[in-house]
């Protein structure tokens, strides 16, 4: 090697990041210090408000039999300091025909966003999580061009889309609120000449009454105030529609959707032969919200019944949340909800809610990714609908 290419490689040596080892530990009261460190360097370096790590560390007297198992991990490096973390969510879940443990990877946060040193840390949760738990899946991250995508992706993740369904209740308020329709000068023109003369109510009656069939079969609607041996029984019947989907047991949905939390709204659907369908509601005022403007929005956060009777279930459900809501809202994957929706009137949009699937879990789903039941109900969907 010439004395002109040794200097360089020298330099390119100096230059380049050192590797930092990483180890990956459940967050206690021995590691707050140095999380509230490492948030005060992203607060320091002006990282977005959703870069820094919980101030409180896992709960010392967490139920071990409980169905759903929330634990805050944080990546710390060999001189003890915390430089990125991760929530995981333990879960009992459903793949082609029997029961597995699944893991739902949530805010993933890494000091790579401010240092090139601590570039691969996200990485290098990523492959622990693997390694410890095969099964895992991610839902929510906006656009695929995002980091958390592009990241699992290239650790070889399986990336969908799940489908986002719309139905306007209030023309003239949606045309007024919705953001959307004001980034461009044009757009913006055009929804509110539509507000004020009329058109948005015409427009709004044509695209859902073109969609909509209602569905056939009679049932009956109430109030769902407890999870009860009936949704046990739904469960049962019904899973084998899926290739996978968390559970939907009862002890599951009481963790998901306690009923003493005034945000949640549940109902239950009863036909001849019992329980077929329940759904579960969010109901929002929005306050300058980015899409939403200050609408009132209900969103379907998860819906779960008998395959032949989700339009069906549909129907009433639309006209109890069309009492109070401007917009209802859902995404659904599988091809029962998708069609159901539809059939309900529901138009569709592009959806910024994906879903990504660990190596092993997508080589065990194969290419049926419309038998996978996902709602905004999963992982932490529904943090920005509540």
């Amino acid at each position: 090697m010439s004395g002109l290419a040794s200097t360089r490689a020298a330099v390119d040596r100096s230059a380049a990041p050192p590797r930092t080892m990483m180890r990956f530990v459940p967050y206690t009261d021995a590691e707050r210090p140095s999380v509230l460190a490492f948030n005060e360097r992203m607060t320091a370096g002006r990282a977005p408000t959703d870069f820094v790590l919980p101030d409180r560390p896992n709960a010392i007297d967490r139920d071990p039999d409980a169905p759903i198992q929330l634990t805050k991990y944080v990546a710390v490096d060999g001189q003890g300091a915390v430089r990125g973390g991760f929530s995981l969510v333990e879960q009992r879940g459903w793949l082609n025909g029997a029961p597995i443990p699944v893991a739902n990877y949530q805010a993933p946060v890494s000091e790579g966003i401010l240092n090139p040193r601590y570039g691969m840390v996200g990485l290098h949760m990523i492959r622990f999580m693997q390694r410890q738990w095969p099964y895992g899946f991610v839902v929510g991250m906006g656009s695929a061009e995002r980091p958390l995508p592009r990241l699992l992706s290239a650790a070889g993740w399986k990336i969908h889309e799940v489908p986002f369904f719309f139905r306007i209740v209030r023309p003239r308020r949606v045309f007024r609120e919705l953001r959307p329709l004001y980034a461009r000068a044009w757009t913006a023109a055009a929804a509110r000449i539509a507000a004020e003369s009329g058109t948005a109510w015409v427009a709004a009656r044509m695209l859902h009454t073109r969609l909509a069939r209602r569905g056939s079969a009679d049932v009956r609607m109430e109030r769902l105030h407890t999870w009860n041996g009936e949704v046990d029984r739904l469960w049962e019947r019904t899973r084998g529609d899926c290739a996978f989907c968390v559970s939907r047991d009862r002890s599951t949905l009481r963790a998901l959707y306690p009923m003493d939390d005034d945000r949640y709204s549940a109902y239950a659907f009863h036909g001849g032969d019992g329980l077929v369908g329940w759904a579960v509601c969010a109901e929002t005022a929005m306050r300058d919200h980015q899409y939403f403007g200050n609408l009132r929005v209900t969103t379907i956060l998860d819906i779960w019944a008998q395959p032949d009777a989700g339009p069906s279930i549909l129907t009433p459900l639309i006209e109890r949340l069309g009492r109070s809501a401007d917009l209802i809202i859902s995404n659904q994957s599988h091809r029962i909800w998708t069609t159901a929706f539809r059939r309900a009137g529901f138009a569709s949009a592009r959806s910024n809610y994906l879903l990504a699937l660990s190596k092993p879990l997508a080589e065990a789903v194969g290419d049926v990714a419309d038998r996978l039941h996902v709602t905004r109900g999963d992982g932490d969907g529904r943090i920005h609908l509540l």
